[in-house]
């Protein structure tokens, strides 16, 4: 027994100076569901979030909605370090910087990448980084057209490109096209946002095949659909299966009886073995606490607590539930 101390000692040792050299780093997706402000937006036809509007967007139910996102970020980060955060349906730069700055998310060292889209309704991607963790070296809109249809315009995907600590991260925020307009009409324009992101995966690749590169997203399409496919098809990426953290959720948003897995973690193959200094847990989480979700009455079950169900004002968080993914770096 005495021999074995001094091993047991040096164990030990390397355990405790492995873990203080090692964080464990949170990056999260959010759909977060028509975050607007309630301020006519001269530029744009659709002006349904304001005062006057449809909606009835008062300022009032813009603050109740910031308040909403920030809890939520919050939560979802538990005691771990959020080093990004992706969201979908933010309307502008305004409602951003008062999301980070005006609410106590404004203790951490938040900044953000964001491009004003022509998206009709005015909604775009952004990304949330930690400057402390992740310091942005390059970032640019990716714009996506049709080219059977000049009119078409939606939202940009966000690229980000930036360091943690000495290893070069990827990342990709994505909002493709809704299926609205029905999936006959609406199937080709997500196959487009497929193809044009497969592009920039592959100039990535082209310069370093060991790229660390996070793909997230609110896709529109599970990871069965033909976008998303085409989207992993000979490509060195891992589509993560998503766990529910909480409860019996089966997906990150609910239509009538279905549950469905729009929002999605995808990363490079050198983030789930570590290669190149950055590596990831084997599956993402659904953060579906009971403060995200309501009782279903017409179809049973749960579902997300909606901010608005058509017109009418519910008061609640999103339709779509957050995800989140572990990642861990060596320093």
């Amino acid at each position: 027994m005495r021999k074995l101390a001094p091993i047991i000692l040096l164990l030990f040792v390397i355990s405790e100076l492995y873990s203080q050299n090692t964080k464990t780093l949170r990056a999260v997706f959010y759909n977060v569901e028509n975050y607007f402000d309630n301020n006519v937006d001269s530029t744009r036809d659709y002006n349904e979030f304001t005062n006057e509007g449809n909606l009835r967007w008062t300022y009032g139910k813009f603050l109740r909605k910031r308040n909403s996102i920030y809890k939520t970020i919050v939560a979802v980060g538990e005691w771990h370090d959020i080093i990004l955060v992706g969201l979908a349906e933010v309307e502008n730069a305004y409602v951003i910087n008062d999301l980070i700055h005006n609410t106590p998310l404004s203790v951490l060292p938040l900044e953000y990448c964001h491009f004003e889209s022509n998206d009709h309704r005015g909604i775009d991607a952004a990304l949330l980084y930690n400057t402390s963790y992740f310091e942005l070296v390059y970032s640019e809109p990716i714009t996506l057209s049709n080219p059977s249809d000049t009119s078409y315009v939606t939202r940009d995907i966000i690229y980000a490109k930036g360091l943690v600590g000495e290893d070069t991260l990827h990342v990709l925020v994505n909002h493709w096209t809704s299926r609205y307009r029905g999936l006959l009409e609406s199937d080709p324009l997500r196959m487009i946002a497929s193809m044009k992101l497969g592009n920039v995966v592959d100039s990535v690749f082209v310069n370093d095949p060991n790229a660390n590169l996070i793909i997230m997203g609110d896709f529109n399409d599970n990871r069965d659909d033909e976008s998303m496919t085409h989207l992993m098809e000979n490509r060195d990426l891992t589509n993560l299966n998503l766990v529910p953290q909480f409860n019996n959720v089966a997906g990150t948003l609910k239509y009538q009886h279905s549950w469905y897995e729009f929002d999605q973690i995808i990363v490079s193959q050198s983030i789930i073995t570590g290669k190149s200094g950055i590596k990831s847990s084997t599956s993402a989480v659904i953060f579906d606490p009971d403060f995200l979700l309501e009782y279903d009455e017409k179809y049973l079950g749960y579902k997300p607590f909606r901010t608005n169900i058509g017109f009418r004002y519910n008061g609640g968080f999103s339709d779509h539930l957050p995800i989140y993914l572990d990642m861990f770096h060596v320093q």
